[in-house]
């Protein structure tokens, strides 16, 4: 069954696997044209031909919960990285525009400097005034 990706390794893993059953349906083959008293039941084949499929179907059942669990957990990543790259990205692209906004209107980099101080001054201002309210 090629139900799922595989890497080099499960493929020569699953093709070693698939030589092993076919030499054994042959030893099988050969033992039941033997004349022999004891034969063994058409079932007998069956079931263990079912059973290694049976466990070539749960090895891939287990690589596909391997994969699906990490393809999970990279998008969870993604979604915090997400969560805190943006705002940051917000304030970091504010800040950069007022103090080019500055520069263009004549400002020398002491006066960026201060205009910056001040943003962040009326900023903490704004804070506090939002704490005193969730606190009344």
């Amino acid at each position: 069954m090629d139900l799922f990706l595989e890497t080099p390794r499960q493929q020569a893993e699953r093709m070693l696997r698939q030589q092993q059953r076919l030499m054994e349906m042959q030893m099988q083959g050969a033992a039941a044209q033997a004349p022999a008293q004891n034969a063994a039941p058409a079932g007998g084949v069956a079931s263990e031909s079912y059973s290694v499929q049976q466990d070539s179907y749960a090895q891939e059942l287990a690589f596909d919960k391997r994969r699906t669990r990490r393809r999970r957990l990279g998008q969870r990543l993604r979604t915090l990285a997400m969560i805190a790259v943006i705002p940051l990205g917000l304030v970091a692209i504010f800040l950069a525009s007022y103090a080019l906004t500055c520069i263009l209107n004549g400002a020398s980099p002491e006066e960026v400097l201060r205009h910056l101080a001040a943003l962040g001054r009326r900023l903490g201002d704004v804070a506090t005034a939002v704490r005193a309210g969730w606190g009344s």
